[in-house]
């Protein structure tokens, strides 16, 4: 027969093991009291306390053992503090006026790293919101106050998450992808209130920034950062074109006769996308379309030529591509076509900016699509900070910070 003894399975400070009992309903519960030997400390000061003011007890969620539910009956001390009043004895393995041990509690957070708060709650058996709050609690306290260094290059972009403009901003490191900074609100104060955040000496360190059009941010990035590039992401600024084309093609549709309305009616993708994923069908119907409408042919050709600017790799010729491009967008006389022209020449240096830090957005896409899964998984959820902690945790670089916490079998 095994002489191995179950007690070294809690190595708890400052407490001793009085009793061990294994229940028909598989449960373990363990009995322990303070060891006389050990002064008291106050879990408010952390100093020694030596007058006691009572005893009581209270029952603990350990971790399990080979399937068996882990009881603590925990016995401790009230004491007397002359600076605190009266507090809870402290001791490494509990926090005071919690039901859960330390060591269960982090196996708890362990698990919500891979699975929804209902799932945990479920396996563990523990409630909801005590599940929520262990979470948070271990969330908040890794990313709350981390410090931001050493960061080159910045990309921002917005993502909704209600209905009526409801938006968070997202900010993160573009080289690693983690997501360093998560705000409600895409304002000019939402930015500023981040910039200001960091150290004179990690401002002076962004080289450049990749964001869309939103003059919120620019203002804001322009004013407190006034080094860092400004890059436009090409995504954003060829949507902002494809609903110009939509606005043409509606304009049209209306001036059209008869036969026109008919080749026009679905015709909308037909414009909107790439050559080459046009398939068989949709090729000759596009060519007997830009034939029959001169316009919608010139703005076609205009939607070809606008990517071509981030190919350039030397800023002055991109600025000449640009104002080509504008020349041609005149020319043709359409008010939605001067107007965006009008645009593109008021943000050129963003888009020149291109030519010296070839970046964009798309890690941002990226990370917002797994922040809709995150939203999607947990069925929403209540409290926006818990959710900006969920965001921060599964974008960082180091997925666990601490091993796994093993079920104990024996």
């Amino acid at each position: 027969m095994s002489g191995y003894n179950i007690a070294k399975l809690f190595p708890f400070r400052s407490v001793k093991i009085t009793k061990i009992d294994v229940t028909d309903d598989k449960q373990v519960i363990v009995s322990i009291e303070p060891d006389r030997r050990f002064t008291p400390v106050c879990s408010g000061c952390l100093q020694k306390v030596s007058s006691v003011h009572s005893y009581r007890k209270r029952i603990l969620r350990d971790m399990p053992m080979s399937g068996a539910k882990a009881l603590i009956i925990y016995t401790y001390r009230m004491l007397r503090c002359p600076k605190c009043g009266q507090k809870v004895e402290h001791h490494d393995f509990v926090e005071p006026y919690s039901r859960i041990t330390r060591r269960y509690s982090r196996y708890v957070y362990q698990l919500c790293k891979v699975m929804s708060i209902y799932d945990v709650a479920t396996h563990t058996g523990l409630s909801w919101d005590q599940v929520r709050h262990i979470d948070q609690k271990y969330l908040a306290a890794r990313f709350s106050k981390q410090t931001i260094t050493n960061i080159d290059i910045l990309c921002i972009d917005e993502i909704s998450i209600k209905k009526r403009h409801n938006y968070l901003t997202i900010i993160a490191d573009y080289m690693t992808g983690r997501v360093i900074h998560v705000a409600r609100k895409r304002t000019y104060e939402t930015v500023v209130r981040f910039l200001k955040s960091l150290s004179k000496q990690t401002r002076t360190s962004i080289k450049a920034v990749a964001m869309d059009m939103w003059n919120p941010y620019i203002k804001a990035f322009t004013r407190y950062c006034p080094h860092a590039l400004i890059v436009f992401d090409p995504f954003h600024v060829i949507a902002a074109f494809s609903r110009v084309i939509d606005k043409i093609r509606v304009e049209q549709y209306r001036n059209a006769d008869t036969e026109l309305k008919n080749m026009m009616k679905r015709s909308r993708f037909l414009l909107l996308k790439n050559p080459e994923n046009l398939n068989d069908k949709e090729r000759p119907r596009l060519e007997r379309l830009l034939k029959e409408n001169e316009l919608l042919s010139s703005v076609y050709l205009l939607k070809a030529y606008l990517k071509r600017i981030w190919q350039y790799k030397r800023p002055g010729w991109a600025r000449k591509f640009l104002d080509y491009w504008c020349t041609l967008a005149y020319e043709t006389g359409c008010r939605h076509l001067i107007g965006f022209a009008k645009m593109l020449l008021r943000h050129s240096d963003g888009l020149i900016n291109h030519c010296h830090f070839p970046i964009h957005t798309g890690k941002l896409e990226g990370i917002n699509n797994k922040i809709k899964l995150i939203k999607r998984k947990a069925y929403g959820f209540r409290d926006i900070e818990y959710f900006i902690l969920k965001i921060m945790q599964a974008t960082c670089n180091s997925f666990s910070e601490e091993p796994y916490f093993i079920i104990f079998v024996f």
